[in-house]
């Protein structure tokens, strides 16, 4: 017995001096910040590993911003297809989803020829009321499609704590949800890439599509359809919104960076400064620029001489770029999430 007893009290002494050990090096101090920081990856995983050892306290981890814009220099084989035609009080547009333009190439696949199938009403309505291309539970809808038949799809499924489980995480917070337009999750220089099923979408707007459109500062030229039936043009409109004799001016997003820190804790929600890494970064501001907070406005353009509500694509360096609202009931074919 007594022998057993001094070996019992040996291996406790080991095994206390073991989680000393421990605790020491878990608390050391490091004199220098590391510039680590999280990178999304295109499959929505993020490594978690490099955090910050200032304190002996959790570290407001900041989010890498895309260093510069993607890469378009492939010309796809397939052949682009769209038709467009109305049908009483609907529009059809059934595409393949190949654009006309040059494309990056991506790690997740390659751009596929797709079938699709969108029906809009001709006679929206506006509602009163904002309707957001995100939510609860990530991105419930595409907000339209371009006229060479390109979905515009800007919101990602990025949300906070970016770990390997990615959108099933637990503590998934859909309202720290990462900006396409400024994180690196590999989008070419339209502002675009490939889904896993081979569509090619834009999360902003798309960099070559004005040598499409012929959009040179001179005219109103319309891009787009908005899932709510709204015209979409691409960044210029007249100067008085109701005058078409006036002069065409480049319109502005009424959206700008916050300032300072964000209001998380760094375990449910970021803590680190406002940098545009996220869409919450970005708040409107009524009388900034010259669009609403849909990125729209009402007037008259070159198909609707009586004048219409339409939206605005702005450059794609420039939040929103795309909208991230509607103003009218959007299309049920553009929703998007779970059960669609």
């Amino acid at each position: 017995m007594k022998i057993k007893l001094i070996s019992m009290r040996f291996i406790t002494l080991v095994l206390s001096l073991f989680v000393m050990s421990l605790g020491i090096e878990s608390c050391s101090d490091d004199d220098s910040t590391s510039d680590t920081v999280d990178t999304p990856m295109d499959d929505g995983s993020d490594d978690d590993s490099d955090m910050d050892t200032d304190t002996d306290t959790s570290e407001c981890v900041q989010q890498d911003l895309a260093e510069e814009s993607g890469v378009c220099d492939t010309e796809l084989d397939f052949t682009p297809s769209v038709t467009i035609s109305v049908d009483g009080s609907e529009r059809v547009i059934t595409t393949n989803s190949i654009p006309d333009h040059l494309v990056g190439t991506f790690i997740n696949g390659d751009i596929t020829e797709q079938n699709e199938m969108y029906t809009i009403t001709t006679d929206p309505e506006l509602t009163g009321n904002l309707t957001s291309l995100e939510g609860d539970n990530g991105p419930e809808y595409i907000f339209g499609v371009l006229l060479d038949g390109v979905e515009l799809d800007p919101i990602a499924a990025e949300p906070w704590p970016h770990s390997d489980l990615g959108i099933m995480d637990p503590d998934v917070n859909w309202d720290w949800n990462l900006e396409a337009l400024n994180v690196p999750i590999g989008l070419d220089c339209n502002f675009s890439h490939v889904q896993p099923t081979g569509k090619y979408h834009h999360h902003g707007t798309p960099t070559l599509y004005d040598l499409v459109a012929d959009a040179d500062g001179t005219e109103m030229v319309q891009v787009g359809w908005a899932a709510d039936g709204y015209p979409i043009y691409y960044k210029y409109a007249y100067t008085d919104a109701d005058d078409s004799s006036s002069a065409v001016l480049e319109m502005t997003s009424s959206y700008e960076l916050l300032t300072g820190d964000r209001p998380g804790d760094g375990v449910s929600a970021p803590c680190s400064e406002y940098n545009g890494a996220y869409s919450a970064d970005y708040e409107y501001v009524d009388g900034l620029g010259t669009l609403d907070e849909a990125n729209g406005r009402t007037g008259v353009t070159p198909e609707f001489p009586n004048g219409t509500f339409y939206y605005i694509l702005t450059d794609g360096d420039s939040f929103p770029s795309i909208p991230r609202y509607f103003r009218g009931t959007p299309s049920n074919d553009f929703k998007q999430g779970p059960g669609n």
